[in-house]
């Protein structure tokens, strides 16, 4: 897996389509509490956790009991973990579980990359 994450509009999928050569036909874009691993990439991991918490579902769980099927996938997430903490309680914990499911992706991966506009911080690199 390779896990690609940064602030919003700060160039993630640009990154991903120019360096693994995809096109938005092989990017699902998460838009609710469900993932869909038939494409190359996955984009709004971030969207996916707020979703499955305001669905009542753990999207830990989903993640760790779809990890293999993660493994040849590159998944892309907005950073939300950093600045101001938010007000509302919701946002908190959206927050904390996004930075949680980043841990055990960051963990499960083989490249871990951070692009702060535009620029490409290679944080991890494991040959497999």
């Amino acid at each position: 897996m390779i896990l690609v994450f940064g602030g919003a509009y700060n160039g993630k999928l640009e990154f991903v389509k120019q360096k693994y050569k995809l096109h938005n036909a092989d990017i699902f874009f998460c838009q609710d509490e469900f993932l869909n691993f038939d494409k190359k990439a996955i984009t709004g991991l971030h969207i996916f956790v707020k979703k499955c918490i305001l669905k009542g579902a753990d999207p830990l769980e989903i993640l760790r009991n779809n990890m293999g099927l993660l493994k040849d996938k590159i998944v892309i997430c907005d950073e939300i973990n950093s600045g101001i903490v938010p007000m509302e309680k919701l946002d908190r914990f959206w927050r904390e579980e996004t930075g949680h499911a980043l841990q055990l992706l960051t963990k499960n991966s083989s490249a871990v990359y951070r692009i702060f506009f535009g620029l490409e911080e290679e944080l991890k690199l494991r040959e497999i």
